[in-house]
Parts: C-alpha cells; structure tokens; sequence
C-alpha cells in the first residue's frame, strides 16, 4: 500500500512560551525561544489531548521534544508514570543522563533506569515517575502486573525506534502494548481510576512507509509520517557505484574517492560515513 504521508505546513514557529508554564520552559528548554516546524504542527495533539500518536520523521528532526510534550501533559494532568521504551542500552543510557540533568535535577521529578544492567528497588519503582526501560526488561516485569502497582500506574508509553518492529525484537513490543491495554481496562473496573481511562501510546520512528499498518496496530488516532526531505539540515544525496565484486578489494577502492567525495560535497560540515564492517 502507498506510504500515508503527511504535509510539512508552513505554519509560524510556535514560541515555548505555549506551554504556559516557566518551569518547563527554563527547565527544558532554556536553549532555544520556538519549537522546530514539525513539533510546531505537533502541539496541540501532544500537549492538549491523549491521543494515541505515531511520529514518523527523519533523524535530528526533533523527536526527543516530541517524547517530552506529552510527558509534559502528564505532569501537568498529575496522575500516572511515563514509561519510556529503548530498542538498545546505549539510547536509555542516553536518554537517562539527559531527563536525569533536566527533568529530575530541574523538575524534581524522579528517573529511574530499568534494564538489564540495572534493576532498582521496589521503593525506587514505586516512586519514579519516569521509568526508562527496554522492551525484553519491560516485558518481563509487566507479566507479574496484579503484584506490581507501579505497572498499573502507567498512564502514557513511549516506544522509541519503533520502526524496529519487523526485527526479532518485534513481537516483544507487540506483547507489551497489547498486555498495557489489558492492565488499562482492569484497572478501571479494579481500581476505579476514571480519570485515566487509558494508556496513552507515543511511538517514534524514522520515515515509515507501513505507517497506516503501525497506526492501526496502536490506535493511533494522531498520525504524522513526514517525508524524509523534510529534515531541519537539508540533505543531497549522490551515488557512486564500484564494479570490484569481492569484499576487500572493493572496500580499498572505495577509500580515495569517499575522502575525494567528503572534500568536494562537504568540505567544512560534519560527515558521517557508514561502513559495512567495523575494522
């Protein structure tokens, strides 16, 4: 089926000062004065509503704010965690040095990592009201969710990279969505929490072209999947083909024309050079 894409509007930069909250502002993002275009169009449906939403977008487009309005809307609402999913350490180290920095030391709000490295305490668990986590270590505390209540008190999940879903670590995050809206639906009738009747899905991604399969699978009721041009450092593309078929010949061919192709393409910016083999 044809990708679902969504318009990049020409729409004013819209001041931080939207979020009608200094905190935030000084907390958060102290560093720049107007939200980028694609978090512009974002806005309302991350900070005004509890829509289910899919961000599809390129690389350094932004999505960490993306994460953090709808985080934002549930500090400000004051009920329920934020769960926080990483398809790999090294992006939960990340992003718990980061909201540690921010939104702990700045909001006082509590961050806690949840992998397998690091396994806090029930106390911590029970406090935090940011838990950053990975889909195998998330799946496999959930299942024990009628004895944990932190699991029962999750109010919004953010599933980063989740265009990782056709990997073998897919069906894990199927598992956990599908297992969150249960624990949703008996909490309410359990527990009598009628003011957060669901949990709320945040998922992002790079440019997806099965975006509508995703939507449906989420109950996406908010989609947006930009094209891969629309990036905030405008990117050209050139391609240069090599006749050697075998590895390492082909491999030593290629080194004077990619440092030719840096000096002639990009002299003075930064260049990030993908390679099929680490050595």
């Amino acid at each position: 089926s044809t990708p679902q894409i969504t318009n990049l509007l020409n729409l004013a930069p819209l001041p931080t000062r939207a979020l009608k909250n200094s905190l935030f502002e000084s907390a958060l993002y102290p560093q720049f004065s107007h939200f980028n275009p694609i978090q512009t169009q974002m806005f309302h449906t991350l900070y005004h509503s509890d829509e289910n939403i899919l961000c599809g977008a390129p690389t350094g487009s932004g999505k960490t704010v993306i994460a953090e309005l709808a985080i934002l809307r549930l500090f400000n609402k004051g009920q329920g965690k934020v769960v926080y999913i990483a398809p790999m350490k090294a992006l939960s180290r990340e992003r718990i040095k980061d909201w540690s920095r921010r939104i702990g030391g700045k909001l006082g709000k509590s961050v806690v990592e949840l992998t397998g490295d690091v396994s806090p305490d029930m106390q911590a668990l029970e406090r935090a009201d940011i838990i950053v986590t990975t889909p195998e270590k998330w799946d496999g505390v959930s299942r024990s969710w009628q004895s944990r209540k932190y699991v029962r008190q999750v109010a919004l999940v953010v599933i980063d990279e989740v265009h990782l879903l056709g990997q073998e670590r897919g069906a894990v995050l199927e598992m956990i969505v599908s297992r969150m809206n249960l624990i949703r639906q008996n909490a309410v009738s359990h527990e009598k929490i009628s003011a957060v009747p669901t949990t709320r899905f945040v998922a992002l991604s790079t440019a997806l072209a099965n975006s509508s399969e995703i939507a449906d699978w989420l109950s996406v009721t908010g989609m947006y999947n930009f094209k891969p041009s629309v990036r905030p450092v405008p990117m050209t593309c050139h391609v240069q083909g090599f006749s050697e078929r075998n590895y390492c010949p082909r491999m030593a061919t290629m080194n004077k024309p990619c440092l030719l192709a840096i000096s002639q393409y990009s002299p003075t910016k930064p260049v990030i050079i993908f390679v099929s083999s680490r050595r």
